[in-house]
């Protein structure tokens, strides 16, 4: 079916429509504001033959250009024949047209007025007593050397809004919590504060000579689908490979057009009995206490009986609060009397109440499970797209498909968009750390989905959208190099920090060592156009990393980090244990497919003793350094644990074996044969085991 062009009868602006299905629907110019039925005009005969029109790329109210299939924006007057030049973009300000067709954006509604402030779900740590801060030393070891990306670091001061505004509305506070639960799932980058005095904590990894530097997407006509040859793509395996679900994409039915940033939770999951969410929930304090809340006062619903909640927000001008619409999809159905009972207001059409106006908000009740609302001046575009999605930008609709309904939380957006609209999603205390979680993702980075769910492990995704001029394999590249730098910077901050309470103080100092383990193990790899960053770690992980970030976003916001790190000594130990005591060192493992060299590196770590892998050796007997240990077993000694990984190979031709040397204070993992060339003993792990 061919597309319809529906002019504005205000300003002339026309609307392009795949088909004809939105005819006899309220549009709404976002140009001029006006409102009107969507109507097919009458045909007009041509006055004069006309040269053909250059294609001109369609823009979004905010200038970014947009990537999809959506919209096309048209000129108004008509465009001299293409020159050797590069093609020009739109005129931000396009005069009145007398008879030809620019096209407007998607129906995109006016912002609503905005709304007193909420309170500061973070606001309950500042408020605690304090310990006494004499003689409380700062747990800061050594200066660390330099950043691997100190010299990109560029000069810059905390983010200052060019006015303040004294109303915000509280449906930003939405992104507050999802962003801070993406915080934990894959980045203690984004709470890095503050580099060395004179640098700046807006850390911008520069591309590589090869890497084609992200620009604005040309003028030209609207790109649909993988604009990456397919010779150059590989089918991703590392982390769906890992997933623990696999559902459908989200899809934008009964919204309002126009939705910029997405929120997909599954409350029912989130508030469960079951102690890994319990748990989970604990971890995240109060913040987990008020977004219960506020679910329950748009949703009129308590979390345990949502089994799906998917919230989309409409960004108006930059500096206007969003608008929140939402899908409540319930657990188990309800009756109709107690669905109009809980959504009761006045009914939005006569003799209708399929629509219910309460406040500002317009709820609808599609079915026994299902319940929408948006704000009341959008309830006709819920009617209208409960067959299809809203529409939306085209680089929206595509970073959609790459996420997963069944995830317990997943967040998607345009990162263009969070920095346009720093200063009405996020309090002013919080515009530092996604400012640097937008600088993290780069230029390059068109639109990004981050995905969280806790089950029996603790897995987190990130999937990105690069702009049409980066290659997915060149922006993966890029991503291995800031990923592998975040520890490191993480731990120069946290040496800055002081915190008051003592329980405090030792999972802010751990937190670098958190994200370390994080960032080995996450695999990064390149699925058709996204590039996706994906992590699974034991179930315990999400915890400690929610509570751990929680509490050094929070301390950090009290850090001064202009002031060198103060350097404290190690404590005095009573004694230092020989190297037989450190091999009947107790600890515990709990391997779920993880690389050799890196459960090696654990058991080295927690032994204090140095583990060397020949490689050379493992490749001559057909080994690798990444072959996937899995194990859980609690108080093994040293010994135990290497023995967990060693007798698994001892059917093999030429096994694995291990030489310990206690005057060279050295374990080395060789194979049988190498160590008979060596003249190498090696240890009896059989005794271990009678």
């Amino acid at each position: 079916m061919s597309g319809v062009k529906i002019p504005c009868p205000q300003c002339q602006s026309v609307l392009k429509l795949k088909d004809r299905s939105m005819l006899g629907k309220t549009g709404k110019c976002p140009k001029c504001g006006h409102k009107f039925v969507l109507e097919e005009p009458a045909p007009k005969k041509p006055e004069t033959p006309m040269q053909p029109e250059a294609p001109v790329k369609f823009e979004l109210v905010d200038e970014e250009p947009a990537v999809g299939q959506n919209v096309q924006w048209i000129p108004d007057s008509p465009t001299p024949a293409p020159t050797p030049s590069p093609t020009p973009a739109p005129p931000t300000t396009p005069p009145t047209p007398p008879a030809q067709e620019p096209t407007f954006s998607s129906l995109i509604g006016e912002p609503a007025a905005s709304a007193e402030p909420a309170a500061n779900p973070l606001s309950f740590l500042e408020s605690e007593s304090s310990a006494p801060t004499g003689g409380m030393p700062n747990f800061a070891a050594e200066e660390t050397a330099p950043s691997p990306l100190g010299d990109i670091a560029k000069d810059s001061t905390p983010v200052t809004p060019r006015r303040r505004r004294k109303r915000r509305s509280s449906s930003g506070n939405w992104i507050v919590v999802v962003v801070m639960l993406a915080i934990v799932g894959g980045g203690g980058y984004f709470i890095y504060q503050q580099m060395q005095p004179g640098q700046s904590g807006l850390v911008q990894v520069n591309t590589s000579p090869t890497t084609p530097a992200a620009a604005p997407t040309p003028a030209a006509a609207p790109v649909t689908g993988n604009t990456t040859p397919s010779s150059e793509v590989t089918r991703f395996d590392p982390v769906l490979s890992k997933s623990p679900t696999d559902g459908q994409p989200i899809q934008l039915l009964h919204l309002p057009a126009g939705i910029r940033i997405v929120i997909n939770l599954r409350p029912a999951e989130l508030w469960a009995d079951e102690q890994r969410y319990a748990e989970f929930r604990a971890s995240l304090g109060p913040l987990g206490t008020w977004l219960e809340s506020q679910i329950v006062e748009v949703c009129r619903q308590q979390p345990s009986e949502i089994e799906e909640l998917l919230v989309g927000f409409i960004l108006g001008p930059s500096g206007t609060p969003p608008e929140m619409a939402a899908v409540i999809h319930l657990k188990s159905p309800q009756l109709r009397a107690d669905l109009l009972t809980a959504y009761a207001g006045e009914a939005f059409q006569e003799f209708n109440p399929e629509i219910q106006i309460v406040g500002e908000r317009a709820y609808r009740i599609i079915d026994d499970r299902t319940v929408s609302f948006c704000p009341k001046q959008y309830a006709e575009d819920m009617l209208s797209f409960e067959s299809a999605p809203a529409i939306t930008a085209g680089h929206i609709e595509e970073i959609l498909e790459a996420t997963d309904r069944q995830r317990l939380v997943t967040l998607a957006f345009d990162p263009s968009d969070i920095e346009q609209h720093l200063e009405s999603l996020f309090p002013a205390s919080a515009h530092l750390t996604i400012e640097k979680m937008v600088r993290w993702l780069g230029p390059e980075a068109q639109a990004a989905a981050w995905s969280l769910h806790v089950n029996d492990d603790f897995f987190t995704d990130l999937a990105v959208l690069g702009q049409n001029t980066t290659k997915p394999f060149v922006l993966k590249s890029e991503y291995q190099k800031r990923l592998s730098a975040v520890p490191e910077i993480m731990l120069t901050s946290v040496q800055k920090m002081n915190p008051q309470r003592s329980g405090y103080r030792k999972i802010i100092g751990r937190f670098p060592a958190m994200l370390k383990v994080l960032s080995m193990t996450t695999a990064v790899a390149v699925d058709g156009q996204f590039v996706r960053l994906g992590s699974l770690l034991p179930a315990k992980a999400g915890p400690n990393l929610a509570l751990g970030s929680l509490l050094t976003w929070d301390e950090s916001t009290r850090t001064d980090f202009s002031v060198a790190a103060v350097v404290t000594p190690p404590p005095k130990t009573a004694a230092t244990k020989t190297f037989s005591e450190r091999l009947q060192t107790k600890m515990d493992v709990d391997f779920r497919r993880t690389p050799l060299q890196e459960a090696f590196a654990y058991i080295s770590d927690e032994a204090k003793i140095p583990i060397e892998i020949d490689g050379d050796a493992l490749k001559l007997a057909g080994f690798t350094k990444n072959m996937p240990q899995t194990h859980q077993e609690e108080n093994l000694t040293t010994l135990q644990a290497i023995d967990t990984i060693i007798s698994k190979y001892e059917e093999e031709s030429d096994p694995l074996v291990a030489h310990i040397s206690e005057k060279d204070n050295l374990i080395t993992i060789l194979t049988k044969k190498a160590a008979a060339t060596r003249n190498l003993e090696t240890y009896d792990f059989s005794k271990l085991r009678k």
